[in-house]
């Protein structure tokens, strides 16, 4: 029979209290420029998307309500991080992109992020670093690559894909 300390469980939750951990950091750091954790992660979001997102849909990739993400964008397009636009295909729909000063903000907020991580990770050796920077990409590739197989076999059957699913 196998101890407690030996199963995955343990894990986990150092896992996510470390990350929890990284979060509260960057929070703190992205205070002063006046954007919150939600703001940096929908502007990331928004950058990666690589053309303009209808608003459901970034809703969709950030796992929050419609409600949630237009106050989102209200905030940064107050500021002047995210312009709006209607769509050509479906006037209804109103599109979210960066703007150039968004765009400068977000290169801000990924060294904020990165040095929050890298703040944390650098009281481990070289070695260590190299090893967890292995193991956590194997894991970050297995699960994506699972993810996908369960989106498209939702997809297939006529079930919804998972909540905030890309696809």
């Amino acid at each position: 029979m196998s101890s407690p300390e030996s199963s995955s469980a343990p894990i986990g939750e150092l896992f996510m209290r470390l990350a929890k951990r990284i979060r509260i950091r960057a929070g703190r750091e992205l205070a002063p420029l006046g954007l919150t954790p939600a703001q940096a992660h929908a502007m990331k979001v928004l950058a990666h998307a690589g053309e303009p997102l209808r608003m459901a849909d970034l809703a969709a990739r950030l796992e929050i309500v419609p409600r949630s993400a237009t106050t989102v964008v209200d905030d940064l397009a107050a500021r002047g991080l995210v312009r709006r636009s209607t769509s050509e295909l479906d006037r209804r729909a109103t599109l979210v992109e960066p703007t150039e000063q968004g765009r400068a903000e977000l290169r801000r907020i990924r060294a904020i992020r990165q040095g929050a991580g890298a703040a944390v990770f650098e009281r481990l050796g070289e070695a260590d670093r190299a090893e967890l920077l292995r193991l956590l990409r194997l894991l970050d590739r297995e699960l994506a690559e699972q993810d996908a197989a369960e989106s498209t076999g939702r997809e297939d059957s006529g079930r919804p894909c998972p909540r905030g699913a890309v696809g």
